[in-house]
């Protein structure tokens, strides 16, 4: 049970402009690396979604990525969606560190992505194209 389900809970977005044409399906099988570097198992896949549970260090608090392929204008972006039930209201710190990893993670091994969006920097949603 929450401590205030009043508070809404962790949500921290990053969108990925590929730096070069790719197909969708590419873009979501190009995240097996990260998902082994960020120790999360991968319980739904298809050719433009993931979702995964983050195993790593913080047994209390339960992580979820999510990753999406959108269709846009310029081309398909990726959306990765990192939630967990850590309240917002105090910043949720374990939350943002784990994202912050996540963005460190992707710039190493998805150099071919380029980060256009942060909703920990940018605020929570990116404008409409």
């Amino acid at each position: 049970m929450d401590p205030n389900p009043s508070l809404p809970m962790a949500r921290f977005l990053l969108v990925l402009k590929p730096r070069k044409p790719i197909e969708s399906k590419d873009l979501i099988a190009g995240l097996d690396r990260l998902v082994d570097q960020l120790d999360a198992e991968v319980d739904h896949r298809t050719p433009a979604h993931l979702s995964a549970m983050l195993r790593g260090g913080l047994e209390h608090l339960r992580l979820q990525l999510f990753a999406d392929v959108q269709a846009k204008a310029a081309g398909p972006v990726l959306e990765l969606v990192l939630m967990s039930r850590e309240p917002m209201g105090r910043g949720a710190p374990q939350t943002r560190e784990c994202f912050e990893d996540l963005v460190r993670k992707v710039s190493e091994s998805m150099a071919n992505l380029e980060p256009v969006f942060r909703s920990d920097r940018d605020g929570p949603l990116p404008r409409q194209e």
